[in-house]
């Protein structure tokens, strides 16, 4: 894959994938070479940035390996916390166990980890299933954390994130920190930018998704990234001249040129168009995050103020706070971090810490 310079000024800070940067747009912060910066133009296989000292990153690096979970596995998936949940409700943990290990045909070890998992999250929590939404926002220093737990694949929870981030963002204003997973999507806000459950429902409106969506990508990385194909497709700039081979920098150059003409000139082009298609369709899943919206307007809301980050949500923090870890190795990190608010699950499950709060609606 192509990689792009990272420049400082006048100098060259490191590089970074193609894939990475169409995932930006300006004025969004990433880690890179142990600093924070701010990503401020780009130009032809350059990305020109400032630095952003002691700000949060707002565009996590972790997830780029993911395979991307299929929807009939997220059904599945859906499925399988609805009924183990069920069970735990009514039977023992040994009951339980047996009743996996049967239904599912899986190991022991297995059936055994997965009760201790679910135990815990009900302990803290509830568990997710498909006619729920489950907001679960848990604060430390001066920030807030907001969990939305729907297990739509991350593609859909791609562009559920922006959509939703873009209608937080006209509400309280402010940006926020969007960590996105198979099993739900995370927003790191500011405590000022703290929103009501009421709030949040109205953020996940179904109706002007599409619209919000493509505000949201305006101008970013991915549609400029997405055009350069469809231009050189629809002859928009030529590959080689007759007796002239164009280099890759200067098809980049023509292409970068031409789109921000049309973005500032002519927004309705039709090769701009397939370009925000491609984008919302190939890149994102628009199509199964907006009927996400249509199914959730009909589903049970709560919003859980947790006293710690609950099992369930565990995986998207710490894609989170990897980008913080500068000097620890994050791997170690993250095992240590989760011992450790493991240990503060199991003192509230039995009953020593009983701060855990929640809203329904």
């Amino acid at each position: 894959m192509t990689t792009w310079s990272v420049m400082l000024k006048r100098r060259r800070l490191g590089s970074v994938e193609e894939g990475f940067i169409k995932c930006l747009q300006i004025g969004d912060l990433f880690a890179l070479g142990g600093r924070v910066v701010r990503l401020i133009d780009t130009g032809v296989q350059e990305a020109f940035v400032e630095r952003a000292d002691g700000q949060l990153p707002t565009i996590p690096r972790w997830n780029a390996a993911k395979m991307p979970l299929t929807s009939g596995v997220a059904r599945a998936v859906r499925q399988l916390r609805a009924d183990l949940a069920y069970q735990l409700r009514r039977e023992s943990d040994a009951v339980c166990v047996d009743w996996l290990v049967e239904q599912y045909q899986i190991s022991l070890a297995n059936a055994q980890a997965m009760v201790e998992q679910f135990r815990a999250q009900l302990a803290v929590s509830d568990v997710p299933t498909g006619d729920s939404m489950l907001i679960e926002l848990y604060r430390d220093d001066d920030f807030s954390h907001y969990f939305f737990h729907a297990l739509i694949g991350r593609s859909a929870n791609d562009a559920l994130s922006r959509i939703v981030a873009w209608r937080m963002k006209n509400r309280s204003g402010g940006n926020a920190l969007v960590t996105i997973d198979d099993s739900g999507f995370l927003l790191t806000l500011r405590r000022f930018q703290e929103l009501t459950l009421e709030d949040w429902r109205l953020c996940f409106e179904r109706e002007g998704a599409e619209e919000d969506l493509r505000l949201a990508l305006r101008g970013s990385e991915l549609v400029k990234w997405q055009f350069r194909g469809v231009a050189q497709t629809g002859l928009m700039v030529p590959r080689n001249y007759p007796g002239d081979q164009r280099t890759r920098k200067q098809m980049h150059w023509s292409t970068e040129t031409i789109f921000r003409v049309l973005e500032a000139h002519e927004p309705d082009h039709p090769l701009l168009e397939e370009a925000y298609r491609q984008a919302t369709q190939i890149f994102l899943d628009a199509e199964e995050a907006n009927a996400f919206l249509d199914r959730v307007q009909h589903f049970d809301w709560q919003l859980r103020e947790l006293p710690v980050v609950s099992p369930f949500s565990f995986p998207i923090y710490a894609s989170k706070i990897k980008e913080t870890m500068m000097l620890e190795d994050p791997t170690v990190a993250v095992e240590r971090i989760y011992r450790e608010l493991y240990a503060r699950v199991r003192q509230i499950a039995t009953g020593n810490d009983l701060r855990t709060t929640a809203t329904t609606r």
